[in-house]
């Protein structure tokens, strides 16, 4: 075994299609720069140590290690896995499941196993349901795995299309502490499944303005994309899955200069991605609203935003 070694995978933010993807409709996301590191080394194990960060400070990631170690044919017994995050977690930047991915990076490297992308998608999609969340649509695993920006249709297999953005895209995610994912998306699943037929055709729609989206990257048209950001934004309120506070932020986006904005994520409070030519205006308004903000240049850097 060749310790130590080093496994990093990033977070995500879905651009349009949240909801709808489980739905088996396509998505829109991009994978982000922030991420996760997990550092295996020899020691009293299995163990894992953490930084402060909440997501790194998880308990269940020791279950994690235990998991991953097993599905590489891994004796986890003398290995101490390193956490450290610069990833905000809880509000739907796929924290778990760059941990995830980041932690069988490790684990194969520290046994000079390869891991193909498949290999790596399904792992990953298999213990972050496991460890976390239960059965997901996949996405966010695509996203640590992959990078890039990427449409993404659920299915057994997933089907993952890369996307060359002729332009870079710059984002402002702006988040609060507050997030209610799982309440939202069982709410959701009741509302479905007492009128599908509302449902599925809002679902439609959102699918359709994914298409948009997908045909605005490609062209390289901001305020098209821009738009499809703010119509996706009205179906997911007529879904019921975004919140007062939410809208809140999506309005000061809009007011500062963001071509469109909307929540990314699950929902029910937490996260707005924002589409902003000046990204700086935007994330200066929505920190001085007391918000914990990043510029993102996807296809480019990620920076903190002032």
């Amino acid at each position: 075994m060749k310790l130590p070694a080093r496994g990093h995978a990033g977070g995500k933010v879905i651009l349009l299609g949240e909801h709808a993807v489980v739905y088996d409709r396509p998505a829109l996301a991009a994978g982000l720069a922030l991420g996760v590191t997990v550092e295996i080394r020899a020691g009293t194990g299995p163990a894992v140590l953490t930084d402060a960060h909440d997501q790194a400070s998880d308990p269940r990631s020791g279950r994690l290690l235990a998991a991953a170690a097993d599905r590489l044919d891994v004796d986890p017994r003398g290995l101490v896995a390193t956490v450290t995050s610069t990833l905000p977690a809880a509000v739907g930047f796929g924290s778990s499941a760059a941990l995830t991915v980041a932690m069988l990076r490790a684990l194969a490297r520290a046994t000079s196993r390869a891991l193909t992308a498949e290999m790596e998608l399904g792992l990953g999609r298999e213990l972050e349901g496991l460890i976390f969340h239960g059965r997901s649509s996949g996405i966010d695993p695509a996203a640590a795995a992959l990078g890039g920006c990427f449409r993404f249709q659920r299915g057994e297999p997933a089907v993952v299309t890369p996307l060359r953005a002729a332009v870079p895209l710059p984002l402002v995610l702006a988040w609060s502490g507050a997030r209610r994912t799982q309440t939202t998306v069982a709410a959701l699943r009741e509302r479905w499944a007492a009128d599908a037929a509302r449902y599925d055709a809002i679902f439609d729609r959102i699918a359709a303005i994914v298409g948009e989206g997908v045909r605005a990257i490609v062209d390289g048209d901001l305020a098209a994309l821009g738009a499809a950001f703010d119509a996706n934004q009205a179906e997911l309120v007529a879904l019921g899955v975004s919140a007062p506070g939410v809208d809140e932020i999506v309005t000061r986006a809009r007011a500062a200069g963001a071509l469109g904005a909307k929540l990314t994520g699950g929902g029910g409070g937490g996260a707005v991605v924002a589409l902003a030519p000046e990204p700086q205006p935007t994330a200066v308004a929505l920190s001085a609203a007391g918000l914990e903000t990043v510029v993102v240049m996807v296809g480019g850097t990620v920076e903190e935003a002032a």
